[in-house]
């Protein structure tokens, strides 16, 4: 909570008339205001009847808000002192604080969201860019749940017209066997697709991780804030000034990106040194991609270049702007790069960003759906089932072939929420804001 302009209090529930209008007086009663239509109240002390600000009231009825229960929201004038009193007043008559992700959830269980757009509600939250915002709005609006819940409808059909033709064999009757493996072979490579889809939308949501390493005052730093067009760490011309990871996020193809910037790797003179060149060495295991960052005046750090060699990588020749060593002008395809100058940081920018959308656009977004790590495992558990089922229809009895069918009917149960418990639903909204 923050100071601002508008602040917004919003009750769900049976009560949430009673409770809101035990602090809002207005020449209407809010049992009598219209749903969906904003009204100005005042805002009192409901033991002393002292007003406290003049609000705009909006009453939601039941089932058309967000929850599916009446909603009432206040937006108050955003004074922090002001919004805690308010709420405390209000739980003093009844209401309580929502849990995290209480109100989706309440969505949710009453039918208003499927647990995949419930879920894509928190990616929408959690989107650090434009490209990642759309592709969660797309979720939120169905994108994925349309999908699944036609190749349940598939499924279903299948199973069902399955089980006729194992209760009936001479009848006739049913969904011939044959015909059933070829809308298994369809609905298989539909959830491969889907899978393969999220995973790259998965990119531009999470990012990636860009590690700049080398040997010590090689440019690391300087390189670093050129990137950024500020300054974020610390230069100085004595090696082993970074002793620690330098962390800062620049978007790049529509992809956050995270910049490392990394202690210089080379023979630590003490602890400490020794300390930051682990944690440079760990920031590499972590990392998607590697600038590796050369001293241009200088020969070659051959134990960096080797130590890097089976990493996704740039070289790059840093201090472009002074006399270049014989052997670092050869080096391949490396980027020469001025941070003093800004010579290079085009070229190095372009780089960067071939790297980062070959992982992130494998295909347009406008057929991307992102999905969430739990709806991730379960594609990829539906497309393994019905790739079973494809093979048992084939090769065994229709029986084993049916048990392959429900697990994969189970699946895709799962990711529209048909089916689920308490816990998983405990553990999805657990991470939710406070309030939504």
């Amino acid at each position: 909570m923050g100071e601002s302009a508008i602040g917004v209090i919003r009750l769900s529930g049976p009560a949430a008339l009673a409770t809101a209008a035990s602090v809002l007086r207005s020449s209407v009663p809010l049992e009598e205001l219209p749903s969906h239509t904003a009204r100005r109240v005042a805002v009192v002390d409901p033991v002393t009847g002292a007003r406290a600000d003049q609000a705009l009231c909006v009453v939601m009825r039941a089932p058309r808000s967000y929850t599916g229960e009446d909603v009432v929201e206040l937006s108050c004038h955003g004074s922090p002192a002001l919004l805690k009193m308010v709420m405390r007043w209000l739980i003093a008559c009844g209401a309580r604080l929502a849990a995290p992700g209480e109100f989706t959830r309440r969505a949710f269980l009453n039918g208003r969201l499927d647990l995949a757009q419930a879920e894509a509600v928190a990616l929408l939250i959690g989107a650090r860019t434009e490209r990642a915002v759309a592709l969660a709005a797309r979720a939120l609006a169905g994108g994925l749940s349309e999908r699944v819940r036609a190749l349940r409808e598939d499924l279903l059909d299948a199973v069902a017209g399955l089980e006729v033709t194992l209760d009936f064999p001479d009848e006739h009757a049913g969904l011939d066997v044959e015909k059933a493996r070829h809308v298994v072979v369809r609905l298989r490579s539909d959830a491969e697709r889907w899978a393969a889809d999220a995973r790259q939308a998965r990119v531009v949501h999470d990012g990636l991780a860009v590690a700049l390493v080398g040997p010590p005052n090689a440019g690391k730093s300087s390189l670093l804030n050129a990137l950024l067009g500020h300054e974020r760490a610390i230069v100085a011309p004595t090696p082993g000034t970074t002793r620690d990871v330098v962390e800062s996020t620049l978007a790049i193809e529509g992809v956050p990106v995270r910049l490392l910037d990394t202690a210089g790797l080379g023979r630590p003179r003490d602890p400490v040194e020794a300390e930051g060149m682990r944690r440079s060495r760990r920031a590499i295991e972590e990392s998607d991609l590697l600038l590796v960052v050369l001293d241009g005046r200088l020969e070659p750090d051959a134990r960096v270049l080797a130590e890097t060699a089976n990493r996704a990588r740039i070289l790059v020749r840093a201090k472009s702007d002074l006399s270049p060593h014989p052997a670092a002008a050869a080096l391949g395809d490396a980027v020469a790069v001025s941070a003093l100058t800004g010579d290079g940081l085009d070229a190095l920018a372009r780089r960067l960003g071939d790297e980062v959308g070959r992982r992130a656009a494998a295909l347009g977004d406008e057929g991307g759906i992102v999905a969430s790590l739990r709806q991730l495992e379960l594609l990829d558990a539906l497309a393994r089932a019905l790739a079973a089922a494809e093979e048992a229809l084939a090769r065994v009895p229709l029986e084993a072939a049916l048990v392959d069918l429900r697990e994969a009917l189970a699946y895709a149960s799962a990711i529209l929420g048909i089916e689920v418990g308490d816990a998983v639903l405990d553990r999805i909204f657990s991470a939710f804001c406070l309030g939504k």
